[in-house]
């Protein structure tokens, strides 16, 4: 399955696949502390930055990933703010302001269930505490069902020290349904499980 070219996640954002010249965005984006907390690996270079989009792209060809990157639009013409994410060229440019993926396949620590992906994010430091990162989610979910037909239900996980991803996950529609037992060293803290199940027809 293809990623779509454009989704619109409300005034001035939208979702789009990750491109080449996003590296160096990247790059900027991951030296930020408090993101390094919550993820595992980072590009620290051009390297690892051509790494790092060349596994989301992979991912989205042999379907277990769908990784896009988040835009915030450009000024709109007389600077009165971002021009809405519905009228404007799918193929401008704007502001990088976070990263939503779509796991398929089972979490490591998880058994793998073909009617369930996770869920995940990140938003940059300059943009963070705006909503922005809830937004981008439930574009994602909404599209997310949409595709899969398979797909009953859709999970986000963290570590329960994690409370922006907590409010932002339960502000997106996915409560709080369990709490996981810690799995140190790589999950030295209990985890919680947020789901949103596929909406009735």
């Amino acid at each position: 399955m293809g990623m779509p070219p454009f989704l619109p996640a409300g005034p001035g954002l939208s979702l789009r696949p990750w491109r080449a010249r996003d590296a160096r965005e990247l790059i900027d984006a991951y030296r930020d502390p408090l993101l390094r907390r919550s993820t595992r690996t980072w590009p620290e270079d051009e390297a690892g930055a051509r790494a790092w989009l060349a596994r989301e792209e992979a991912g989205a060809r042999d379907g277990s990933r769908y990784s896009f990157a988040v835009e915030l639009a450009a000024q709109a013409p007389g600077g009165s703010g971002p021009a809405p994410s519905g009228v404007r060229d799918p193929a401008a440019t704007g502001v990088l302001a976070g990263c939503v993926v779509l796991k398929v396949f089972g979490h490591e620590d998880r058994p793998a269930r073909t009617d369930t992906a996770e869920v995940g994010y990140w938003t940059t430091a300059s943009v963070r505490g705006r909503g922005l990162a809830g937004r981008a989610v439930v574009a994602l979910a909404d599209w997310a069902f949409a595709a899969l037909p398979a797909l009953t239900r859709l999970e986000i996980l963290h570590q329960v020290d994690n409370e922006p991803s907590c409010r932002v996950a339960e502000k997106a529609g996915f409560p709080h349904v369990e709490t996981l037992a810690a799995h140190p060293p790589m999950f030295p803290l209990p985890g919680h499980v947020h789901v949103r199940p596929r909406p009735a027809v």
